[in-house]
């Protein structure tokens, strides 16, 4: 709407239906750096560009790796399955990859109400928003791979752990995995963000599912301890397989089964479909209710 030469937006409630796609997604292209630009921006709103808060990013998980590593041979009473050393690295690598998922989607689930004066004065692809966070997520990852990679091969050399693989052509697989988990956690960030617009309280009770569903995931635990009866619970966990798979290659350095893949691949699917429809046939009510 024009008023006086001026462009004015006007904002209405509408029906939840999708947009034309081909335009929106080719905006979304087009307005890339868009995210990559909001997502340095909150990097260093959270200090993270610093020397310092990279460092934490390795710490935290770390010192966590190392506690949880502690409770599961007490428990066990002091038998971790397949060695020591590699129960830790079944640990660490789980909470890494784990840690990544849980950025990605309280960060996305926050990304809209907190992005409200962006949304009310610009017109672009709101999906931009949880993709900036997604960004993130990615960049607080990457450092803690090669701290991963230096302590497997230093257990490996240092330990004398045969019990730990050498590098091989299995490894070529992790970033497809990575690829997944990306698409996983992108797709459940969108469902989050666009339910937390709607119900306020989404993120607060998300923070206890992420509690929840760390305990849920292969991380504590190794996939070999269900029973078959029980490995279904496996599936039913999007980050299940994926969080399997990661450590198959890692610590046993063995291709993912085919359930394992066949479950990483249905699980970005469904995640990513469910969660772009109900956030993209939603998007242009957010202005109305932010």
């Amino acid at each position: 709407m024009n008023e006086g030469g001026n462009k004015i937006q006007v904002f209405e409630p509408h029906r939840s239906t999708l947009p034309p796609l081909k335009p929106y997604f080719r905006d979304f292209w087009r307005r890339r750096e868009f995210a990559t630009e909001l997502s340095k921006f909150s990097d260093k709103a959270e200090y993270l560009d610093s020397k310092l808060g990279k460092v934490w990013l390795v710490l935290n998980p770390l010192f966590l790796a190392v506690i949880y590593f502690l409770l599961v041979t007490i428990i066990q009473g002091g038998r971790g399955q397949g060695g020591g050393f590699t129960t830790l690295c079944h640990i660490l690598i789980g909470l890494f990859t784990f840690y990544f998922a849980q950025n990605c989607i309280l960060l996305g689930a926050q990304s809209i109400t907190s992005g409200g004066s962006l949304i009310l004065n610009q017109a672009f692809p709101r999906s931009l928003l949880p993709l900036s966070s997604a960004i993130s997520a990615a960049k607080q990852f990457l450092p803690t791979i090669p701290i991963y990679v230096l302590i497997v091969l230093g257990g490996k050399i240092f330990l004398n752990d045969t019990s730990l693989p050498g590098l091989s052509l299995n490894y070529l697989l992790l970033p497809i995995l990575f690829l997944l988990l990306v698409i996983t956690s992108f797709g459940l960030s969108l469902l989050f963000a666009a339910l937390n617009v709607y119900f306020r309280d989404t993120t607060k009770l998300l923070s206890y599912i992420m509690r929840i569903w760390l305990y849920a995931s292969p991380i504590l635990w190794q996939p070999e301890m269900l029973n078959a009866s029980y490995r279904i619970i496996l599936y039913l966990n999007p980050l299940g397989p994926i969080l399997s798979a990661n450590s198959r290659i890692w610590i046993d350095g063995q291709l993912p089964t085919l359930a394992q893949l066949i479950g990483c691949i249905s699980w970005a699917l469904i995640s990513f479909l469910i969660g772009s429809y109900f956030f993209i046939s939603r998007e242009r009510d957010f202005a109305v209710r932010i």
